[in-house]
């Protein structure tokens, strides 16, 4: 068992909120899903959370879905040779950019799916860097966070924002928040995350004519 856990999570919100273990108002089943809740939005804000999936185009098919929260790099493995890092475009992109063959050039995300030009001709090999929710939720006393260390901190002050908030103590509940707010933005650009390299260094017009 590593600190901190579940346990540890709760003993901290209630020291912070002047708050007894006892409280009838603040039960560990409330403090639990006040916690879980902070994972998920940090795992949401900061896309800290990633694991890559292989997914596969269909014939005559643009969509291609997947499971997750937000895709964030995209690669076409070749049946040979060195996979390729696709550019991500916009919507108003799609049927107006130079193509070379069928295969995946460029994506975009539409919800569950990702869309694929062109639209391919076969079924091709994709690579997918999802960021996602945690899996579970923390319920035993001896539960870890799946998020990095480095946000176990920013629980805490998530849900002593929202203990604040249900006790109608508005400022502090706006303190709390804030600082959460301020420290998962502050690691989130220090933290490096990988990227794929792109096809091409292709350069995208923002404002696209009509022809």
């Amino acid at each position: 068992m590593a600190y901190p856990d579940l346990s540890d999570l709760r003993t901290r919100v209630l020291t912070i909120t002047n708050e007894a273990s006892t409280s009838s108002i603040f039960t560990s089943t409330v403090l639990n899903r006040f916690i879980n809740d902070a994972e998920r939005d940090i795992a949401a804000k900061t896309g800290c959370l990633e694991h890559i999936d292989s997914l596969t185009t269909t014939a005559s098919t643009r969509s291609v879905p997947f499971s997750g929260y937000k895709v964030k790099n995209l690669e076409y493995i070749p049946v040979s040779g060195t996979r390729i890092g696709l550019p991500k475009i916009t919507l108003k992109h799609f049927g107006r950019l130079p193509l070379t063959g069928a295969t995946p050039q460029y994506w975009t995300q539409w919800g569950g799916f990702v869309l694929i030009e062109p639209i391919p001709d076969s079924a091709y090999t994709l690579y997918a860097t999802i960021s996602d929710y945690p899996l579970v939720e923390m319920s035993s006393d001896t539960d870890e966070p799946s998020i990095p260390s480095t946000y176990h901190e920013d629980l805490i002050w998530y849900a002593v924002s929202r203990c604040y908030m249900r006790k109608g103590r508005r400022e502090q509940a706006a303190y709390a928040y804030n600082r959460y707010i301020e420290d998962i933005q502050l690691k989130k650009f220090t933290r490096t995350y990988p990227k794929q390299d792109a096809r091409l260094l292709t350069s995208i017009p923002e404002a696209v004519a009509n022809e």
